[in-house]
């Protein structure tokens, strides 16, 4: 039994969650365990369980038979008990790390590709780095009969611990069936010189000539909050932190205890899709759109961290488990990372009597980073002291590269070395943000800020106005923000009133955006539908889980949020999800090169009429504290 029913599933539950599956359904070599998630609670079991309740542990397995070419899902208990059991058909299940290994390697072998490997001047496969992608563009006429297949972009490895994205095969790609493990087509169109110019970046190759003194983050009393299981308690918060399969870092159940009431925020909160559009129209690039959660699993690419570089300070971490396509379940040592920081001026005030009054504001962090081929995204939640909470994506790694001949005409591309490209993209999350603004009954308002024309409500030209809308359906909540009115959206509760008579609630603060460039009409554009809204509001089923549905990878287009939203549902005052898109459009610079500098963006959750007064009011000042660790006024 676990603590929790929202606890992640353990590596032994897994374990056991597999044989039962196998037991249950017959499942033998032919069937690949595609996904493997907790099977979650439903708020009305969770609002009635206790600490100590037993409770049965059910998981939810995909799983991909690769002789009928057919997904079937399974709700099934570490017990062996069947729940559900259900095939789907049409659906293709993600790409596993077991089906990418072996595809890499019968592309190695292929004599197609070696000899046109030789006529680049590479005389042995096992010196070229293999990726393997999904066909986010039109599949081949000659192979579109319904296989699940992937193509193999490809670098040379020139040195054994250089930096192979400096040097890529321009033009030679494999296209691998990877149910039946067989290559299905070569392509070898065009032929430019392969970039030599080295990008290294590890410290054994290079001099690390910029030093500092040494920044020493020391919480003599250890750190404020603490960990029972997976829950968290830090100053007058405590939630539930979760893991997932798919999307990698969850949050749930979090509240706020404000003067002794607790008070509930949100159900739960995840980044649920991550795409990544590709910009640039030559043959290397303008299939690489990849939906790097829903087609290949995010949380199966969670890193281990490392203290003093990906965490400093006083740090606290959480392993997690995975199950890979064979059944076998592998363990995430320190996936996650808890720790405190300063976070600068809270609030100040200086009265005219000169007498000032600050306090420091202090964050909670709860991270995880992932590293999907070339790409880095860390995934920050931040709790602060005034009840706020920020997502902040944090981007780095190493630039997508495509060779062409140097100084070649290459306008969605930027030239980083001569004949080395790193093609123009995009990266759009989509947050799943399911708030309970003190109860599960919620409202969705759209507010906009205007200025009427100069004349009797606007006199001398300088004012300006609120507007509210509360979205009574799904259709009418499918918005975009619009800078010019300063818009912003709030989730209210309109049973719950504050001092001031107005519903209880909390802002949607957009941080930077974009709007996607790929065309609607596209074979992107139809998979990944939800680009086209900044906001969408639904209302809340357990089975709508992924805005572009469950089962992207060479799915048709119109699933998830466009579909489900056709039903138009009733969302005022009810049960709902707020979905919020957000993006970066990277045109990639020299100075990404060869490893990108972090780029950050996300959104922030901030109580707008919730709290009485700010909760800020509440921190105690901070002891001012000198180089010598002691108090300020010890004389030194």
């Amino acid at each position: 039994m676990s603590a929790h029913p929202l606890d992640p599933l353990s590596a032994a539950e897994q374990e056991s969650l597999v044989k039962a599956a196998r037991a249950a359904w017959k499942l033998d070599h032919r069937h690949l365990v595609a996904m493997l998630q907790l099977h979650e609670p439903t708020k009305e079991f969770l609002s009635k369980y206790k600490a100590g309740d037993a409770f049965p542990r059910f998981g939810r397995i995909t799983i991909w038979d690769q002789e009928k070419a057919m997904v079937s899902e399974g709700v099934i208990s570490t017990s062996g008990e069947v729940q559900s059991c259900t095939e789907i058909p049409g659906a293709k299940a993600p790409v596993l790390a077991i089906e990418s290994e072996r595809a890499i390697e019968i592309a190695r072998k292929d004599q197609r590709v070696i000899d046109a490997l030789k006529k680049r001047g590479i005389n042995s496969a096992d010196d070229v780095h293999m990726e393997t992608w999904p066909i986010g563009a039109k599949i081949p006429d000659y192979i579109d009969d319904g296989r699940r297949v992937i193509w193999t972009p490809m670098w040379h490895k020139r040195d054994k611990d250089g930096n192979f994205y400096a040097h890529p095969i321009n033009g030679l790609h494999a296209i691998v069936d990877i149910d039946k493990f067989e290559v299905v087509g070569i392509e070898d169109d065009e032929q430019t010189p392969i970039p030599q110019t080295a990008g290294p970046y590890r410290e054994s190759q290079q001099e690390s000539l910029v030093h500092l003194k040494e920044l020493s983050i020391h919480q003599p009393e250890g750190p404020s909050f603490t960990v029972n299981g997976w829950r968290i308690d830090w100053e007058r918060w405590n939630f539930r932190v979760g893991f997932d399969q798919r999307e990698g870092l969850v949050i749930h159940d979090v509240r706020f205890n404000d003067n002794g009431n607790e008070r509930k925020i949100a159900h739960r909160l995840s980044i649920a899709e991550l795409v990544i559009p590709y910009g640039d129209p030559s043959q290397g690039a303008y299939r690489k759109n990849a939906f790097d959660t829903g087609e290949y699993g995010l949380g199966n690419f969670t890193n281990s961290l490392t203290l003093g570089c990906d965490c400093l300070g006083e740090i606290v971490y959480l392993d997690a488990a995975v199950t890979e396509g064979d059944g076998k379940v592998r363990e995430i040592k320190n996936a996650i990372c808890m720790h405190e920081e300063d976070f600068g001026i809270l609030w100040k005030h200086v009265d005219i009597d000169g007498h000032p009054e600050v306090r420091r504001s202090r964050r909670f962090v709860l991270s995880s980073i992932v590293t999907v081929n070339n790409y880095e995204y860390g995934y920050y939640w931040y709790f602060y002291q005034d009840g706020s909470i920020e997502f902040e994506a944090k981007l780095t790694g190493i630039l997508l590269t495509l060779g062409d001949n140097p100084h070649a005409d290459h306008p969605s591309a930027t030239e980083i070395e001569p004949g080395l490209y790193a093609p123009y993209h995009q990266h759009v999350f989509c947050a799943r943000l399911d708030l309970d603004v003190d109860g599960p009954n919620n409202s969705v308002v759209e507010v906009d800020s205007f200025a009427h024309p100069m004349g009797p409500k606007n006199p001398h030209g300088g004012a300006f106005e609120t507007s509210e809308t509360v979205f009574k359906d799904e259709k009418s909540a499918q918005r975009l923000y619009d800078l010019m009115k300063s818009r912003y959206w709030k989730v209210v509760n309109p049973n719950k009133k504050n001092h001031m008579g107005k519903p209880v609630g909390y802002k949607l603060i957009t941080g930077g955006n974009s709007y996607p460039f790929t065309l609607p009409e596209s074979v992107l554009g139809k998979r990944a539908g939800f680009m086209y809204q900044h906001l969408w509001v639904t209302k809340n089923t357990e089975e709508e889980r992924y805005p572009a549905g469950d089962y992207p990878f060479q799915h048709p287009g119109g699933d998830g949020l466009p579909r489900w939203t056709q039903a138009n549902r009733s969302i005022e005052n009810t049960d709902v999800v707020m979905w919020y898109v957000f993006g970066l459009n990277h045109i990639p610079r020299i100075e990404d090169w060869p490893v990108m500098p972090v780029e950050r963006l996300g959104f922030t959750l901030k109580p707008m009429g919730f709290f009485k007064r700010t909760p800020a009011m509440d921190v105690a000042p901070n002891k001012a504290v000198c180089g010598c660790g002691s108090n300020c006024n010890c004389g030194h």
